[in-house]
């Protein structure tokens, strides 16, 4: 079954045919048991809902348009949570390693080594801490 030919089909059900296009439509059907079967289920599906009177609610575009918004807004929260795990997280984990390195490689209390002030001299700390930067 063509492509074509099924689209002739469903055209067949909506608007009057070409004497050519009914044609074509003709001979498809008799050499294709799958556009037969196809015609057969668009004819289930036509006589099914040919039964149901579809309305819409008065606030179904608004609805509609607020859920789309709110799509938006998830996407794009996504993608702030996605470079938050890309890039603040390996960052912290670097920073975590540096904090390690710092305070294993060094031989000074682990105050003074988080610190940074290992290399203070005991006498100058009060003009340290005094100073105003």
């Amino acid at each position: 079954m063509s492509n074509k030919n099924f689209e002739l089909l469903k055209k067949s059900f909506d608007t009057e045919l070409s004497p050519d296009e009914r044609k074509i439509l003709k001979s498809a059907l008799d050499s294709s048991p799958e556009l037969r079967k196809e015609k057969e289920g668009l004819i289930k599906i036509r006589s099914l809902l040919s039964g149901h009177d579809y309305t819409f609610s008065p606030d179904f575009t608004e609805k509609v348009m607020n859920g789309i918004v709110q799509d938006e807004h998830t996407d794009l929260s996504k993608t702030i949570v996605f470079a938050f795990n890309r890039i603040a997280l390996p960052g912290l984990a670097a920073a975590i390693i540096l904090l390690l390195f710092t305070i294993l490689g060094n031989s000074t209390s682990l105050l003074d080594a988080i610190l940074g002030v290992e290399s203070l001299q005991p006498e100058y700390l009060s003009e340290f801490l005094l100073f105003n930067y």
